[in-house]
């Protein structure tokens, strides 16, 4: 199988379509599969994998490297059981199949290291053997023979656990278990009373078989390859002996031979002893008998030969890597047991027996003329124990992948985790390869949306790196419950909840100018803030800091309603910190000069916005107007009217004149709001927007010049605002205001240009006189 075969995994747009909208039931049973989409299902069980190997990474990194490989191991075989309850449809998809073959593989990989595992542990035990028997003086001398049993047993047990051979396979199994004693039962001669076979059915030696029972006989022989091709041996032996075929049924046991220690002794007062002097004679005699027979079927060959161990024909009937491999590892550990227990003269030198010169990486070179996909690669490299070169595989494959990984989700998260584990082991590793691999990984996780799986990761990488791919991808994320997830997940690997808080704000404020024109910038930088809010009482200060930041940059372009937007956004949790630091602010000198000038910086703007929402309270309100009801009516209209007509007149009058005298009553209060208001901004304590020369020392040239700038801006449309409520309503007062901006104390007349002062004392002058 190429690589080309896996595509079709599952698309991006699949995937924002199915996080969107939830618009099936995530309980379902058997019966539901036949009514859902295959990509549901491939986007679902894909999500729930990639959460699972995260969760138990990080919940188990601890633990010993075997006990986590049969975690990851487990999670597979979940995944697979859950896309194998899909794939049994008839009209499966490829990328259904594709996914599934993915999990396969990676689950064969976990097996691999623990098969491994175990061998390295069994070396152990193998001390009491040696120097008794030969397959443990062959498995404790010789590391080739050691990786290639392991490989063999290997693809045993996959074969063993591939879903729908076994399915296939247990069908058929359980057809013969039904059928009892074969030969006695099946035999067609015997039940049309004919003689063409005189023996049983493995006769086919000695007489002409009918048809049926040679197909019969093959349908057995086929069960019982598979059943040798999945390393149960046991059952494969029953099987002939149920089925009355006799013959094969002793060679069964001499798989046996390198499973079994007690097989292979070395002393001639072993009662087993001579047993390798038959098998050794078995083998030459079958494979006399096969290459010169042509009564033999197809299959029957097949049989005796992988029992020999002889390559031909079983290679060129398997059409799958996986039984090409089989076929192989089964030639390359049969040789060298026969070369072993010839070399110890168990066969009293009888034995011409030679050792195969297959060894894995020939092995894996024969599978690699048909076989590209990564996993044989990776296969390759687990067992000889080549981190180098396995990385260096995954490498290539990624480079070669690098603008479509979307469609290989399964196959980059293997390799991360191959990674991870070289490092859990801490194995040598290019930690250059290393790092690319597992930022691939995390971009591929913000791709397909799996926020909360990225911190951990992410963790994995260089800190440089690691923070920028996280601020990148956290800065874009709005919703906020989606927020506090990713946010959770970043503590539980081991990354500060304020500083990265802080850093994403940092990193909004340098991607978000904010300029004269509307623009997103602007709710950008406001949702940014939000950030600074998920820390509870860790964050207050920073919070209090962001806030002027973004203020100051909306006073400066005169976006006054964006600032309004994000004063009341801000203002519980700046009300918060303002009480928390009232004490401090008090003693004066307990608080940094940075944060008094933010206290100072906050409550200006503060105030500010307080005054414009009463000034534009007002100007609304004085834009209202009630006509008054005429206090004489005309003689005529008078005289004409009877007595109820008069009352009802005089009803409306009254309710007039009292609208009238609210209305005038209600301007008047909310004039005098306004002009305390804004009476506050120009009495602001030591200026409005003014600071000490120790504040002044904290702020850049730069924003010292735009602080003065909105002073001057600001505090001028104050005096504006002032003299606009003065001529409209009339309310003396002008003559105060001019006293206020030659008050020293506030500096007001020095913060507004002069040209502009000298007009507005004039206008306000002329007023004052007027309201005399």
């Amino acid at each position: 199988m190429n690589n080309s075969e896996f595509d079709g995994n599952i698309s991006v747009h699949v995937v924002d379509n199915l996080l969107s909208t939830q618009y099936r039931d995530e309980t379902l049973d058997s019966s539901h599969f036949y009514f859902q989409d295959d990509d549901f299902f491939l986007v679902k069980v894909t999500q729930a994998i990639l959460e699972d190997f995260q969760t138990k990474c990080l919940e188990f990194e601890c633990v010993n490297e075997t006990d986590l490989v049969a975690l990851l191991h487990e999670i597979c075989s979940d995944g697979i059981s859950a896309l194998y309850k899909v794939s049994i449809r008839p009209d499966k998809t490829t990328a259904l199949s594709s996914v599934l073959q993915q999990l396969m593989y990676e689950k064969q990989a976990y097996s691999l290291i623990l098969k491994l595992a175990e061998m390295d542990g069994m070396l152990n035990e193998l001390k009491d053997f040696q120097n008794q028997t030969v397959l443990a003086d062959l498995l404790i001398r010789d590391p080739e023979f050691r990786k290639l049993l392991v490989l063999l047993e290997w693809c045993e047990e996959n074969a063993n656990d591939d879903p729908e051979a076994i399915a296939q396979l247990a069908s058929e199994y359980v057809y013969f278990e039904k059928h009892g004693m074969l030969k006695a039962d099946t035999l067609h001669a015997r039940i049309v009373g004919e003689k063409f076979c005189d023996l049983d059915l493995d006769g086919a030696f000695h007489g002409h078989q009918h048809h049926k029972d040679a197909e019969f006989e093959n349908r057995i022989f086929s069960v019982v390859y598979t059943l040798l091709r999945c390393g149960r041996i046991d059952e494969a032996y029953t099987l002939l002996e149920k089925s009355g075929l006799h013959a094969l049924a002793p060679t069964i046991l001499l798989r046996k031979f390198f499973r079994d220690f007690k097989l292979t002794p070395v002393s001639s007062d072993e009662t087993l002893h001579y047993l390798s002097r038959s098998r050794f004679f078995f083998k030459r005699t079958v494979d006399k008998v096969v290459s010169r027979d042509a009564r033999l079927s197809q299959v029957e060959i097949c049989l005796w030969s992988v029992l020999a161990g002889r390559l031909e024909p079983a290679l060129s009937l398997s059409s799958r890597s996986e039984d090409r491999l089989w076929c192989y590892l089964n030639v390359a550990v049969e040789s060298r047991l026969d070369a072993a227990i010839a070399a110890a003269d168990i066969t009293d030198g009888d034995c011409d027996a030679k050792s195969d010169d297959l060894q894995v990486n020939s092995v894996f070179d024969e599978i690699a003329v048909h076989e590209q996909s990564l996993y044989y690669t990776v296969y390759r490299h687990i067992v000889n124990d080549d981190s180098s070169s396995l990385l260096a595989s995954m490498d290539t494959w990624l480079e070669s992948h690098i603008n479509e990984l979307e469609r290989f989700p399964h196959i980059v998260r293997f390799m991360a985790h191959i990674v991870l584990l070289l490092r859990f082991t801490n194995q040598e590793i290019q930690e250059e390869i290393a790092n690319s691999i597992i930022e691939a990984y995390v971009r591929l996780l913000i791709t397909l949306k799996m926020y909360p799986v990225v911190p951990y990761y992410a963790s994995k990488l260089p800190a440089e790196i690691s923070e920028e791919i996280v601020i990148e991808f956290m800065y874009k994320l709005e919703s906020d419950v989606v927020r506090k997830e990713v946010l959770a997940a970043a503590c539980a690997a081991q990354m500060d909840k304020s500083s990265l808080c802080v850093r994403i704000f940092d990193y909004a404020l340098s991607r978000c100018p904010v300029g004269e024109d509307e623009s997103e910038n602007d709710d950008i930088l406001i949702n940014a803030w939000t950030w600074l809010t998920y820390s509870e009482n860790e964050m207050l200060v920073e919070a209090l800091q962001g806030v002027v930041e973004i203020m100051r940059k909306f006073f400066y372009v005169d976006k006054l309603d964006k600032a309004d937007e994000l004063f009341h956004l801000s203002k519980k949790i700046i009300d918060k910190t303002l009480i928390s630091l009232s004490s401090s602010i008090e003693e004066n000198n307990s608080i940094d000069s940075e944060l008094s000038a933010a206290v100072i910086e906050y409550k200006a703007y503060a105030c500010y916005l307080l005054a414009l929402t009463k000034f534009n309270e007002w100007f609304k309100h004085s834009q209202r107007f009630i006509q008054p009801f005429p206090s004489n009516l005309p003689v005529d209209a008078s005289v004409s009217m009877d007595m109820q007509q008069r009352l009802t007149l005089e009803v409306i009058h009254q309710r007039v004149s009292e609208q009238v005298l609210r209305y005038e009553n209600e301007f008047k209060q909310i004039t005098a709001a306004v002009v305390n208001a804004l009476g506050c901004v120009l009495r602001f304590p030591h200026g409005w927007l003014k600071f000490t020369t120790a504040h002044s020392e904290i702020f850049s040239e730069n924003v010292l010049a735009k602080l003065c700038d909105i002073r001057s801006r600001y505090v001028t449309a104050v005096v504006i605002m002032l003299l606009t409520v003065f001529e409209r309503s009339n309310m003396s007062g002008c003559a105060q205001l001019i006293e206020l901006l030659a008050d020293e104390e506030y500096m007001i007349g020095e913060t507004i240009p002069k040209r502009r002062l000298r007009l507005l004392l004039k206008q306000l002058s002329v007023q004052a006189y007027k309201n005399m």
